[in-house]
């Protein structure tokens, strides 16, 4: 019976749509400004180095994904070796614990890090649709009931997969992690041998004794389910901004945008 892995997503190219967003406009300006004149200059900056700050956040969620389905190639190498045996005993699950199985668990939690990091600083400097000054992370962001626009495209995804991703890292990184003895499975269906990587379903409990387990959520899978998601967004955020950009309308506000947040001691 055949064992195979689901293969790597496909990763950008270049860089996210709202990276080459914010390229159209600062070039767009480039072409425009006045040596005499500061208008649009800071701007200019802000659209370059913010999107940078972006682009790095996602170039480590793919850095991620790609280590995690390396570290899932070792424990099907490893499982491989004993598979003619397996099957002679006719066992229908066999679970494998290796040095390297906690990495799987530490590069999932680092792209959970930094896959909430890149949705703040897209929360950020979408911001700048807005007249105001609006808070710097997604979550904050959604909650301002006056605020709509590319507000509510955060909020469905919110609803749809962010704060299911929130979750989970809030559990790790807060309160406990999967297990203090993580275990890659490999069982048998009807047709072949599958791989399988847990996460709790109710990762709210934050008690290891109390998590609940499903097959058909496997963590691999789930980072490549949350990298499908995060682009669907990077683009209709990208698009939005770019019609807004294309009316006149976007940014309302040029001025004071790196200094934000800033602490004074």
């Amino acid at each position: 019976m055949k064992i195979t892995l689901k293969a790597l997503p496909k990763f950008y190219k270049t860089s996210p749509n709202v990276v080459k967003a914010f390229d159209k406009m600062r070039f767009e300006i480039l072409d425009k400004l006045d040596e005499d004149s500061d208008e649009d200059s800071e701007f200019y900056w802000y659209a370059r180095e913010f999107p940078r700050y972006y682009r790095y956040h996602i170039d480590n969620v793919e850095f991620r994904i790609k280590k995690i389905h390396s570290l899932y190639e070792l424990h099907l190498k490893d499982f491989l070796k004993e598979k003619s045996k397996i099957e002679k005993s006719e066992m229908y699950e066999r679970g494998i614990y290796n040095t390297y199985t906690y990495q799987i668990y530490w590069e999932f939690e680092a792209l959970l890090n930094a896959l909430s990091a890149s949705l703040d600083i897209l929360s950020r400097i979408s911001g700048l649709e807005f007249e105001h000054q609006t808070p710097l992370s997604l979550n904050q962001l959604s909650k301002k009931k006056d605020l709509n626009g590319v507000v509510d495209i955060f909020r469905k995804a919110k609803q749809d997969w962010i704060d299911e991703m929130k979750n989970l890292r809030d559990c790790f990184v807060h309160y406990c992690p999967i297990d203090s003895m993580p275990t890659i499975i490999f069982y048998k269906t009807k047709t072949m041998w599958k791989i399988w990587c847990k996460l709790p379903t109710n990762p709210n409990i934050r008690v290891v004794d109390g998590f609940k387990y499903s097959r058909n959520l496997d963590l691999l899978k789930y980072s490549y389910k949350l990298y499908s998601n995060f682009k669907k967004l990077d683009e209709e955020v990208a698009n939005y901004l770019l019609e807004l950009y294309d009316k006149k309308e976007f940014p309302k506000r040029v001025n004071n945008l790196f200094l934000i947040g800033q602490r004074q001691k």
